[in-house]
Order: C-alpha cells, then structure tokens, then sequence
C-alpha cells in the first residue's frame, strides 16, 4: 500500500472498536471506519443506528468509552472539541449552530480568529479574502453584513459549511443531514461547494445522509451503519443487494 503524507499506510481517519454507551443502550458498537485522503463517503443507515453519534464521537463532542479514533496516525479521542478542530478537522449540525446576533461575515471569520489566538500569523487582510470568496462560493457575499438569525434554515446550513472550510489546514469535514429539509436550489449549491472543495484543496468529507439520489452523485463509497454496528461497506451497487442492508432498512 502506498504511503500518503501524514496519513500511515493511506488512512487520513481509522476508528478501531469505538464504541459509546448511554446507559444501557450502545450507540455505537465496535465500529471499524477507515477513510483515505480526497475520498466523499457517505455514512446511511437506519434512524437510530448510531450515525450521528459517530460524528459525534469524530468530533470530540462525545468522549468515547472504548476503543480509539487516530487522524493522520495521531489518536485524538481523548482531545476536546477545539483541538481536533485545530488539527483539521471541521462539522456541521444538523440543526445550525451560529451565532445570531453577528453577521455572517463575523460567523466565518470566527475558525480564523481562534487560530489567530493559537499562534497563527496570517495577515487578516488573507483572512477576510478567503472568508469574502468561500461566502461568494455559497451564495452568501450578499448577505455578509446581516445578522446570522436573519437567514433562512437553508442558508443557514450554507453559513456552516463555510465557516467550517475557514478551518486552516482542513483535512476532514463531517457534515450531520446537511440536505435535510433545504430547497432544492441550496441542496445544489452545498453538492457543488462539496465536489469543489474536494477538487481543489482534497478536503475529505463524511456525509450523514438519507438522501440516497443526493450521496449517489457525490460519493463513490458508502458506509452502512445498523443498531451501533458497521454492517456493510462498498459502492452503492455493491450494498444495494447485501442482505444485512436489506434487512436494516426493510426488516425480516
């Protein structure tokens, strides 16, 4: 297997029997998930069957209680939230979490002033272009001076995904549902801003998502999650016939 820099044996992520338990249900089971450098892949399965959690997990809002997570080789599952960011790695909520009284400009400048204070010396003058093109890049520039709380659920999640490309450098970006209940035209312009950033800065993305016909035009691979468990990986033909899937989703 060829070596890829700063990620051992070509896994930018591996997860090795992670698990969490809330009380007496496990949320997540044991999961083995392996992701390479520049890869879409899209993480499906039943509601309840573990996914968000696992992103959770990923991004140190849950701690796990066993087993271990390692982002280009470095385990991260005991760092809290702010660190794993700082390593490149960036989310979305499925219900957006902003902050409303700014504009949205100042929302996408915040991943930038947080390196600002870890040490970063990037002139703001780089800072607030790159904030300018990536608002441009969602459709957002034109609403750059209004407040966060004035923007619609749609254009919301749009505001996520470029506050989360702010990150610097951005290795990983983990997105909950984020076509969940947006128009059509937004969905279309969170698929571009995903496929544009893969192309051009080989940003990987995990996508929790139910929208089949949406992950099939982004994603080569798909990780099928049931009951806490990893129970099928592959392409979307390759899992179309498994039976474990068709028993998650259809029941005996």
């Amino acid at each position: 297997m060829t070596e890829v820099a700063g990620a051992p044996n070509g896994w930018l992520l591996q997860t090795r029997d992670l698990t969490k338990r809330f009380g007496g249900l496990v949320a997540v089971d044991g999961l083995p998930l392996a992701l390479r450098p520049g890869e879409v892949r899209g993480l499906i399965g039943p509601n309840g069957s573990g996914k968000t959690t696992t992103v959770n997990l990923l991004s140190g809002l849950y701690h796990a209680d066993g087993g271990e997570i390692r982002l280009r080789g470095e385990r991260i599952d005991r760092l809290r939230p702010h660190q794993i960011a700082a390593r490149g790695v960036a989310r979305t909520f499925q219900t957006p979490k902003l902050f409303g009284s700014m504009t949205t400009l100042e929302n996408v400048l915040l991943p930038a002033l947080a390196a600002q204070d870890r040490g970063d010396r990037r002139a703001m003058s780089e800072v607030r272009d790159r904030a300018r093109r990536l608002l441009e890049l969602v459709t957002l520039d034109g609403r750059r001076h209004a407040p966060a709380k004035e923007l619609s659920g749609g254009q919301s999640m749009l505001l996520q995904i470029a506050r989360g490309l702010m990150v610097r450098p951005i290795h990983l970006f983990l997105m909950d549902e984020p076509f969940a209940g947006v128009h059509p035209t937004i969905k279309d312009t969170i698929m571009e801003t995903i496929l544009r950033m893969n192309q051009e800065e080989a940003v990987t993305f995990l996508i929790v998502s139910h929208e089949m016909t949406t992950l099939r035009r982004l994603c080569r691979r798909v990780s099928v999650m049931h009951e806490g468990k990893l129970i099928a990986e592959g392409s979307f033909e390759e899992i179309a016939g498994h039976a474990a899937v068709l028993e998650a989703y259809l029941g005996r």
